[in-house]
């Protein structure tokens, strides 16, 4: 097996020119999450006949490998190396259409659909008009919330910033007893995307009102039709922030790209209940092989 390096922001150039050529609908593959998220799980790269390999070694994660394709015997042969290093190694990320034009996967893999890791994918138009009865309510909630606050306004977040976004960002989870193990790393998934920001194919906004935050969000593109939103926060006193932050990011991405990627549940019953109620029009599978 090719010697594995790990990543860091130094890396940035590197990823996007695989990822521009071999583009990806997964969050997973993002340049940010590989980064930043990556900081906490150690990920690691290396090059291997012609493709970009990527690992989690926290969690033995062997990720698809980015590149025109490899035959399944050789995939097989890709995962049985690093099960050398690790015997819980897993591919994943298999993308939908490889394992309908390669029917002999199955004979080398078992594959599952992991529904807690599938993506959520709306149409930015969609985000921005919030038509129809299903989002009427959503709709409603940004309008109050402009009818409350209408001196609002919208700034993009600059290095300037990123102090005020941390203690907004701690006083939001603090108010968050629920599922604090994920919202703990979480938070140091934040910090690492503020101090590489300016290594980073990243971007985001801020709403004020009086100087203060009321909500933030921040994201990427993932490739050249799709952005990612990375993290989202808001006041939960501040009726209608929730709804005003995301169709705001919508407002800002609308015309660049045509579809949003918010990310997966991770199975937390509420956070899937927030994101269904948006009306996804795709769900990009998480499909794992061993």
């Amino acid at each position: 097996m090719t010697d594995l390096i790990t990543l860091g922001p130094e890396d940035a150039p590197l990823l996007k020119r695989w990822l521009d050529r071999w583009p990806r609908q997964n969050c997973d593959y993002s340049v940010v999450n590989l980064l930043t998220w990556g900081r906490i799980y150690g990920n690691q790269r290396a090059l291997w006949r012609g493709h970009l390999l990527l690992y989690n070694p926290k969690y033995a994660y062997v990720f698809f490998p980015v590149g025109p394709g490899l035959p399944s015997s050789q995939l097989r042969e890709l995962l049985d190396g690093f099960r050398e290093k690790d015997p819980e190694a897993e591919l994943i990320l298999v993308p939908e259409n490889w394992r309908e034009t390669n029917p002999d996967l199955e004979d080398y893999f078992t594959l599952k659909e992991e529904r807690d890791w599938a993506d959520y994918v709306y149409g930015t138009d969609k985000m921005v008009a919030l038509s129809g009865k299903k989002l009427a309510k959503k709709k409603n909630l940004v309008s109050q919330f402009a009818r409350t606050y209408p001196e609002y306004h919208v700034l993009p977040i600059t290095p300037d910033k990123h102090e005020v976004i941390l203690r907004f960002t701690e006083k939001w989870k603090r108010q968050r007893s629920a599922e604090g193990i994920y919202l703990n790393t979480e938070f140091q998934a934040i910090q690492h995307t503020l101090e590489m920001w300016d290594a980073l194919p990243v971007e985001g906004i801020i709403i004020c009102h009086r100087h203060k935050i009321s909500a933030y969000s921040i994201f990427s593109p993932i490739n050249p039709e799709m952005a990612t939103i990375h993290f989202e926060k808001f006041d939960p006193e501040m009726k209608g922030s929730a709804q005003l932050i995301n169709w705001e990011t919508a407002r800002r991405l609308q015309g660049r790209f045509a579809w949003i990627n918010r990310e997966q549940d991770m199975g937390l019953e509420g956070l899937r209940q927030a994101k269904l109620t948006y009306q996804p029009d795709f769900l990009p599978p998480f499909i794992t092989g061993k």
